[in-house]
């Protein structure tokens, strides 16, 4: 019964241990402009940019924090082998000092992608 009604998150539900779980791209919209440009300066922009203007590594990337941090899962959704997708994990790693397998590393990316891709849109 609990399995069947995950899905149907309401207020009733909030706080619950069914509640719906606030996302990146949530706290990306929420942040100040003087937050977000303090988040970008902490960084080497540059070697995201590289990254993000990158579809191939990008969407690695994204997949591989949608999956859950789960290099199985994520080779196989993106049918790719296992090698492949640690050696593009390891690019990532080597220019921007962040392992994705790490999820404070997988959140930090996520969060500079977003208020990236916002900065280029404006």
């Amino acid at each position: 019964m609990l399995m069947e009604n995950h899905n149907n998150v309401n207020n009733e539900n909030a706080g619950s241990a069914w509640a719906v779980p606030v996302t990146v791209a949530e706290l990306a919209e929420g942040l100040t402009s003087e937050a977000k440009a303090d988040i970008l300066a902490r960084y080497d922009m540059k070697s995201f940019a590289k990254i993000f203007e990158d579809g191939e590594i990008r969407e690695t990337c994204l997949t591989f924090i949608n999956c859950g941090l789960n290099v199985s899962r994520t080779a196989r959704e993106m049918y790719m082998h296992r090698n492949t997708l640690m050696y593009r994990l390891d690019k990532v790693r080597l220019l921007t000092g962040l392992d994705l397998r790490e999820l404070d590393a997988a959140v930090t990316f996520e969060l500079l992608y977003r208020i990236y891709t916002e900065k280029r849109s404006t």
